[in-house]
């Protein structure tokens, strides 16, 4: 358990940078493995064909994936200590806000408890003034308020130290993993899952809504902003936070709601659909705009099946007749949905200003056959952006693929790896036709 000084004194600041150094080795080795591949291996594939160079490969070919493995295991240890960090501020926030309303009241802190004038036994007898009772029964409820700050605080911080130790002593058994598959698909998941676990548990759900209300009061603007674009979903779902939080969350225009975008995409990015595509990703972004509420943009003679459409009917239960007849051809297609979408109010954003409910689309920069990658120019692949935690890292969830809340940067790395140079596009929706 976190003690009230611990908090109080620790340095957050350093977390962050300690996490940042790990971010920068992390890269590093990434790098080094694709250096290895395309500056050792391949000319070594290319042009010493015999035994020896066939060994040679195979051992540059171990050195790659040892540190690219490698590189995911310490991004997945930079996750944890940036969770850990930006759980830790704004817990700290919240101890220095239950003692700067300890003051304001006119209490103290005490073995890391609120005290007053009354802390001793409560006044009692018919000769104590009423003015005496009503300043007792004031002081008791500050107390109550800044101590349940306190503990509040204290369980944030407590919670995030308990997981991010556990995680980092099991990320320490894992320094000799080579497969990449392993340390990508699972270790790599589970210390982002982990990350959005510790930030979740420093919100209070379920809590008193004054406390709720007086925890929300005491972070900075900044702090308000990145739990937002972290945890959207939780946030919303709050009771005792100004109504102007909501609006901010869902969408200021009220088009889309954005939290139930992400909220749907979070609850099915592995369930099966009533319709399957064989190409799955656009039909799940298609319905998180649809559970977001986004209306339908049907042609008057042509309903889904026109040129400019958006949408789909409920069909007969063919699924290949539904699939053409009942869909619009931007509702299944990556490459047709980014365009309806930029054609139609939408826009494309730096990653920099990604915000949970954009879409994120992967296009072949260049069709590598060697790869088996898309065509060059092609838009292939779409899914939901649910998450960009305060460490800048912008977490996807998709069908196709089944990811919830995995790191862009790491499934982008992938996909180079695997079919050659891709070049990511973020698009909000602003719908314009209603």
């Amino acid at each position: 358990m976190v003690s009230y000084n611990d908090l109080h004194s620790c340095h957050v600041d350093q977390w962050k940078k300690a996490a940042d150094d790990w971010i920068a080795l992390s890269r590093r080795s990434s790098t080094a493995a694709d250096d290895v591949r395309e500056q050792g291996k391949k000319p070594l594939d290319d042009h010493w064909a015999d035994a020896t160079g066939k060994k040679a490969s195979k051992r540059l070919h171990d050195l790659a994936d040892r540190l690219e493995a490698g590189g995911d295991i310490i991004k997945g240890v930079a996750m944890i200590i940036d969770g850990l960090a930006s759980s830790m501020e704004w817990s700290q926030r919240t101890l220095f806000h239950a003692a700067e309303l300890a003051a304001e009241y006119g209490l103290h802190i005490q073995d890391g408890r609120a005290v007053g004038a009354y802390s001793g036994a409560a006044p009692v007898g018919p000769n104590i003034p009423q003015n005496v009772r009503d300043d007792y029964k004031k002081e008791q409820g500050h107390i109550s308020e800044v101590n349940d700050l306190i503990d509040e605080a204290l369980r944030q911080a407590s919670q995030a130290d308990k997981k991010a130790s556990a995680e980092l002593d099991k990320l320490a058994t894992k320094i000799n993993v080579s497969d990449t598959n392993v340390a990508h698909n699972y270790i790599e998941t589970e210390t982002a899952h982990l990350e959005i676990d510790m930030i979740r548990g420093s919100i209070p759900v379920g809590k008193d809504p004054h406390l709720v209300r007086a925890w929300w009061d005491g972070l900075t603007p900044e702090q308000h902003k990145a739990l937002m674009l972290a945890d959207p979903v939780t946030i919303a779902d709050l009771t005792g936070l100004p109504d102007d939080v909501g609006k901010e969350i869902r969408g200021r225009d009220g088009k889309i709601d954005r939290v139930e975008m992400v909220r749907y995409a979070l609850d099915h990015w592995n369930k099966p659909d009533d319709l399957k595509f064989e190409n799955n990703c656009a039909n799940f972004a298609s319905s998180a705009l649809e559970a977001g509420g986004m209306q339908k943009k049907f042609d008057t003679w042509l309903g889904p099946r026109g040129d400019n459409t958006w949408g789909r009917e409920s069909g007969i239960g063919i699924d290949w007749w539904d699939q053409r007849a009942y869909h619009s051809r931007s509702w299944a297609s990556a490459k047709y949905l980014r365009n309806f979408l930029t054609d139609n109010g939408g826009e494309e954003v730096p990653r920099s200003q990604a915000r949970p409910g954009d879409l994120i689309f992967y296009e072949q920069v260049a069709e590598d056959p060697g790869k088996g990658g898309e065509p060059q120019g092609e838009t292939y692949h779409a899914a939901v952006v649910t998450s960009v935690t305060p460490d800048g890292d912008i977490k996807l969830s998709q069908h196709t693929g089944e990811w919830q809340n995995v790191s862009l940067e790491a499934r982008e790395h992938v996909a180079t790896r695997n079919h050659g140079e891709q070049r990511i596009h973020i698009v909000r929706p602003h719908p314009n036709w209603y």
